[in-house]
């Protein structure tokens, strides 16, 4: 008989067991696909932020993070311009505020100059774009208006005032579609932060060019010693709130795939030791020691393979209900992370052999006579 046919008798033989045991495999896969793939969701719509707005460069002050704290002044933008390797300079203010009788928190606060580039990529799909002038009036991405139920000409409070709703908008980023879009000199007077913005997305000219950017970097970075030049990317990992979230999801990770571990180690062992005598026979029949750990190791390959199959099901679901979620759907992109995937089945099959190791090396270094006798 052939080896996975009777490995797979032998996981029919005990249903309970096995369908028990790839539960567990598939809880581990789900948790390790989803968090992976809500943090891997957060970076990429993170970069794609300034990346799809042309920049290069984040110019923001000195400290490693998104300094909603502290400013850099308005006027830096216009220096910046005058540069020989500057191409487009984008600055804005950000602030983070929460609508608690929605269950929403952490909403992103943009204020933007009427000219802002910004404005004129973003989809109008009611109402109209912010314009000069306009006082106390405020743009509403397509996630947070339905999430808030409002629609063009409706008030919705910000920082305990009434603003009112002149356009709603869609864009590529999830964050920019659960987010609030004011003109500059709004938030400024709300954050009480006058001439300043958080940072500026700088272009290099030519776009794109390593030499031109890093040596844009170091002409922006002599025009004020308490700003940062950083590339985009390098900008985007280093920030503390995407490396607490990478090392939290792969902590939980590891712990799901330890206890997914010891199950297939309880599952294999049991059947290992339920099945001495036969294992014994077919050592006296004349199977090699490698041969019977084939077998044992099949049958734990075949219970991550089902484990992780419905893990990685269940997992995209779950990204899928965070992305519709009015809590996180304007965090999470809900996309399908193919790099988590990738990990999940890579983490079913390092716990289905570490579980299997030991109870196959064990029963195959048994003599079949001993294996025989233990019956």
């Amino acid at each position: 008989m052939r080896r996975l046919t009777i490995a797979c008798k032998n996981l029919r033989r005990r249903p309970a067991r096995s369908l028990l045991t790839i539960t567990g495999l598939a809880v581990a896969v789900a948790t390790v696909v989803s968090l992976v793939g809500v943090a891997e969701s957060f970076e990429s719509s993170f970069l794609a932020l300034y990346t799809r707005r042309g920049g290069d460069l984040v110019v923001q002050r000195r400290g490693g993070t998104v300094q909603l704290s502290k400013g850099i002044p308005l006027t830096l933008g216009d220096r910046i311009r005058q540069l020989p390797s500057a191409g487009q300079v984008i600055g804005g203010l950000m602030d983070m505020v929460a609508f608690e009788d929605r269950d929403l928190f952490m909403v992103i606060v943009n204020g933007w100059e009427p000219d802002c580039p910004v404005l004129d990529r973003v989809q109008v799909t009611a109402g109209r774009r912010l314009q000069a002038g306009d006082k106390n009036c405020v743009m509403l991405g397509r996630i947070l208006a339905a999430n808030l139920g409002k629609n063009v000409g409706d008030v919705v409070d910000v920082y305990s005032q009434p603003f009112h709703v002149i356009g709603l908008f869609d864009s590529f980023s999830v964050y920019e579609n659960g987010a609030v879009f004011m003109l500059l000199d709004d938030l400024q007077r709300q954050m009480d932060r006058p001439g300043q913005v958080t940072g500026f997305i700088v272009q290099a000219n030519p776009p794109g060019d390593r030499a031109a950017t890093a040596e844009l970097a170091r002409h922006i970075e002599a025009l004020d010693p308490q700003v940062a030049a950083v590339p985009c990317a390098e900008f985007v990992s280093s920030l503390n709130q995407m490396r607490v979230t990478r090392a939290m999801s792969w902590i939980i990770a590891a712990i799901a795939s330890v206890i997914g571990a010891l199950g297939v180690l309880n599952t294999m062992a049991m059947s290992v030791c339920e099945r001495r005598s036969e294992i014994g026979s077919l050592r006296a029949m004349g199977w090699r020691t490698s041969r019977v750990i084939q077998l044992i190791l099949s049958e734990s390959l075949l219970l991550a393979a089902a484990g992780a199959a419905i893990g990685v099901v269940i997992g995209l679901a779950g990204l899928v209900v965070l992305s519709h979620w009015h809590v996180t759907s304007g965090l999470v992109q809900g996309d399908v992370s193919y790099r988590a995937i990738g990990e999940g089945l890579l983490m079913a099959a390092v716990m289905a052999i570490v579980g299997a190791a030991y109870p196959a090396f064990r029963i195959a270094r048994v003599p079949p006579v001993e294996s025989l006798r233990g019956s």
